[in-house]
């Protein structure tokens, strides 16, 4: 009898010990995962540092919408004052044959990107051929059907500031200071 006895308490003694040991494990893991979630991400930092650096150093810190810092991949620009006006660099009236369908054959554009950075704006100066090229190629695809939406010039305006863009992150300048793109003229005949 006593050493039944004996042998219930070495069973659930054991069985306290497994389950103790499978604690020990779950608590590992949850914080394995837990710590590999955090070096992942990098930590949420509201100043825009991380602790991944690598991660710092490709993303822009924003102010107000306006990229501030960005990647030392790119071409470094002093930052805009906060508020500052935006500035503009005006092409040369674009007019063009494109796939009229039927109903016009020539569309006429006159643009002006827009960014906050003057120097780049100055900078712009010397794409002007590249982005001239580049635009006149996408505006003689563009469709009759397509431009004659309501909202046709917007996509247009959003695809040539999607050229302009990749031309000058292509040139190693950081593509988000050029804000956006504004029609001053938009025909088709």
């Amino acid at each position: 009898m006593a050493e039944e006895e004996k042998q219930e308490e070495t069973k659930s003694g054991g069985k306290g010990l497994m389950i103790a040991l499978i604690v020990v494990i779950l608590l590992l893991v949850i914080g394995i995962g837990v710590m590999t979630f955090m070096l992942l991400s990098g930590g949420d930092k509201s100043d825009g540092s991380t602790q991944g650096g690598e991660q710092a150093n490709t993303e822009a810190q924003v102010e107000d919408g306006v990229p501030r810092e960005f990647s030392p991949k790119y071409k470094q620009y002093e930052p805009p004052e906060p508020g500052a006006a935006p500035q503009y660099f005006a092409m040369e009236p674009f007019v063009v044959n494109f796939k009229g369908e039927g109903e016009a054959k020539y569309l006429a554009v006159t643009l002006k990107f827009m960014s906050r950075y003057p120097q780049l704006i100055q900078d712009m100066e010397n794409y002007r051929p590249i982005l001239r090229n580049d635009i006149t190629a996408l505006l003689r695809i563009q469709t009759y059907s397509e431009m004659n939406l309501d909202n046709g010039p917007d996509l247009l305006r959003e695809r040539i500031l999607e050229k302009a863009r990749a031309v000058l992150e292509k040139n190693g300048i950081y593509p988000d200071i050029l804000e956006d793109v504004y029609f001053e003229r938009f025909v088709m005949q």
